[in-house]
């Protein structure tokens, strides 16, 4: 047994089964040492389901250790995140009596103040969105809060430790059951809050965690948590920038062009507006996606179309990031589109920066009403990003 990897919060191991005596890998969440010889108990579920988690086990502990070890040591916490499951631990949540930023969160009254936030479900698109905002914004703050509908520890994503490492995200907020980032959150709602009033976020980045759930129905699937997103940051009076899930290399229909987890979360579970990004790719896959999401002007959503990104701007920054962009087992030369939406959506945003909200009369308790969200939507559409 050896260690082959470690970073913050995740060590990956590698081990011999006992079973066939194959090596294999497995992923550690504790911060503890391990050495050759040493006999460990691990989870198989997921490689033995051949789930898209990386082919790895889960460490549950050492066979012959008994001593007692704090895994997310703290300085106040009392917050429980894995809440009665054998590994339950306490983690320091902002919101708690204990925390200094308590009194913060007693206030009533407390929004986003207008601040974008790009809601999303892949996972994948994380580090595209994040390098792209860097490129066009470099002074601005962005944090990722990640929600608890797929991965719980955001160790587990390589993407956030990639994007930390090459300072494209200024900070991390885990909510729900979710663990591990800079600042812990009891829920989505407080998250949100905690990225802009306790790391200052200019832009916000809500996208599931990696590991999704899905089962071939508009209604078991992972992202349908994006509709709670939608409406905490709606109700928060944030602006809530909608990443669509597209591909046209899928080979499954129901997720070709427009995928149905997006129109099931937009179509049916939303019950506010949105500002929905959508690629112009000047072919007849314009029209299919069109057709695709035309019952979503029935439910109010801000449909902004915008010209995608080049190849070559897409290569250069998978090459700064200094890892492969890649999503649902493809990179991004086999499947352009989700990553050229990725990029607008970034550009969209930026572009959102100098929309004045008075020249609609917003109030400013209102940013994602229905008026204007179609008054920032008419804004992007007459002014569409180029950089």
């Amino acid at each position: 047994m050896r260690v082959v990897e470690k970073r913050s919060g995740m060590q990956i191991v590698e081990l011999k089964m006992a079973e066939d005596g194959e090596v294999a890998q497995a992923l550690s969440f504790s911060n503890e040492a391990y050495e050759a010889g040493e006999i460990l108990i691990v989870n198989t579920t997921a490689v033995r389901l051949r789930l898209g988690t990386g082919g790895y086990h889960l460490v549950v502990s050492k066979a012959e250790e008994c001593s007692e070890r704090d895994v997310a040591p703290g300085m106040w916490g009392h917050v429980m995140k894995m809440r009665y499951a054998p590994w339950q631990l306490a983690v320091d949540t902002v919101e708690e009596q204990e925390s200094p930023y308590h009194s913060l969160f007693v206030r009533d009254d407390l929004t986003l103040e207008g601040t974008p936030v790009i809601i999303g479900e892949l996972h994948s698109l994380l580090p595209v969105v994040a390098a792209a905002l860097r490129q066009n914004q470099p002074e601005a703050k962005v944090v990722y809060v990640m929600p608890d509908g797929a991965s719980l520890p955001v160790a587990m994503s390589r993407h956030v430790h990639q994007c930390k490492s090459q300072g494209l995200l200024n900070a991390v907020v885990t909510t729900g059951h979710a663990w591990g980032g800079d600042r812990e959150a009891v829920t989505i709602h407080s998250g949100l809050l905690a990225a802009k009033h306790v790391e200052k976020a200019d832009v916000i980045l809500c996208m599931l965690g990696p590991g999704v759930a899905g089962t071939g129905t508009p209604y078991a699937f992972s992202g349908v948590q994006l509709a709670e997103v939608v409406h905490a940051v709606s109700i928060l009076n944030g602006v809530p920038f909608f990443l669509p899930r597209i591909s046209f290399a899928d080979p499954r229909l129901r997720h070709r062009g427009v995928s149905h987890h997006t129109m099931a979360i937009l179509g049916r579970y939303v019950l506010r507006p949105v500002v929905l990004i959508m690629p112009k790719l000047g072919d007849d896959r314009d029209s299919m996606m069109a057709e695709q999401i035309q019952s979503l002007y029935e439910k109010s959503h801000v449909v902004v179309w915008g010209h995608s990104a080049s190849e070559d701007r897409l290569s250069n920054l998978e090459q700064q990031y200094g890892m492969a962009f890649s999503s649902m087992g493809r990179s991004w030369q086999e499947d352009p589109v989700p990553f050229f939406t990725a990029l607008l959506a970034a550009d969209l945003t930026k572009k959102s920066f100098s929309f004045s909200w008075k020249s609609v009369n917003a109030d400013s308790d209102c940013y994602a009403s229905p008026n204007n969200l179609e008054a920032l939507g008419l804004f992007l559409t007459r002014n569409e990003a180029q950089l």
